[in-house]
């Protein structure tokens, strides 16, 4: 389990494989995971004078919670909370408080978080599972207690609401309601920096859809070219926006009734060639065409 391999581990193997009972295999040195476990975000606290009394500008109750390090899990609102995900935050406070000998004292040291926009099934399937029980710390705040190191669960839509932090609802099921708040989003989508680290992951289509969203529709219309925008709405759509006279002006004769059958176009003839039609050809075409016709020259249906 350690990152140093001696003799003694090529030896154990090579015991292990050859007195193991039939019904087991033995590998050596197996990843544990897909990927290097990386935690989301680790925070730091550092207690120098005068750095307390400056508030927190988001998440405002949670810091004072913190112990020395923290280790933060955040799950978005379309990759949300899966099951085993608390498993896996188990994980990475063990190797990481194993590995910080030297740095962290008891295990009152480590915390850990979960941020996700509202608890869900999951997660209190997880809680439950690990024996761990919930105590309400209100305004969207919740501790799990019975585990080897203390840790929270902050709900985004329900802090952002009860602490009124427009920002905050960016990144759970609302959008921004305030000026301020639709600044900021453009800032960072628009910032290089960001717009560079964001714009080929995952998700960068949901924020750009929220900060859309956040714009009023003629500025983001009067942003973009008119066949672009033509192009991206559907033909229904434009059609329906138009003034008839307007639409049909844009097309030829032949154009408005390509695509029509025969018994279609004749119903665009007018109600004097309408009249002068034989009455057995009337009755040959279909009776839809038929109910049509009669209608339109004020005849009784053919079965009244």
């Amino acid at each position: 389990m350690g990152s140093t391999r001696t003799a003694w581990h090529v030896l154990l193997t090579a015991l292990l494989r050859q007195r193991r009972p039939r019904n087991f295999q033995v590998q050596s040195e197996v990843p544990l995971s897909a990927e290097p476990p990386r935690a989301d975000y680790l925070l730091l606290r550092n207690d120098a004078p005068g750095d307390a009394s400056e508030p927190a500008g988001t998440l405002r109750r949670l810091w004072p919670l913190l112990p020395r390090e923290t280790i933060v899990e955040f799950k978005s609102v379309r990759r949300t909370y899966r099951s085993r995900n608390l498993d896996r935050l188990w994980g990475y406070l063990s190797l990481h408080y194993a590995d910080a000998a030297g740095r962290l004292g008891p295990r009152s040291d480590l915390a850990g978080v979960v941020l996700l926009p509202s608890r869900n099934r999951p997660l209190d399937v997880d809680a439950a599972a690990l024996g761990l029980t919930w105590r309400d710390l209100t305004g969207g705040y919740w501790q799990l207690r019975g585990g080897a190191f203390a840790l929270y669960v902050v709900e985004i839509d329900a802090v952002a609401d009860a602490e009124d932090d427009d920002l905050l609802h960016l990144f759970g099921h609302r959008g921004a309601r305030t000026a301020e708040a639709r600044r900021w989003l453009a800032e960072q989508v628009g910032a290089e920096e960001s717009a560079m680290a964001m714009h080929e992951l995952e998700g960068f289509d949901e924020v750009m859809a929220k900060l859309l969203a956040t714009l009023p529709v003629e500025t983001v219309l009067a942003a973009l070219p008119t066949e672009q925008v033509l192009a991206a709405l559907p033909t229904e759509q434009v059609l329906a926006a138009l003034p008839t006279e307007q639409v049909l002006a844009a097309y030829t004769p032949e154009q408005r009734v390509a695509g029509l059958t025969p018994e279609e176009r004749l119903l665009l003839a007018p109600d004097e060639v309408l009249r002068v039609l034989p009455e057995d050809y009337v009755r040959s075409l279909p009776l839809d065409v038929q109910a049509k016709i009669r209608a339109r020259l004020g005849c009784p249906p053919e079965d009244a």
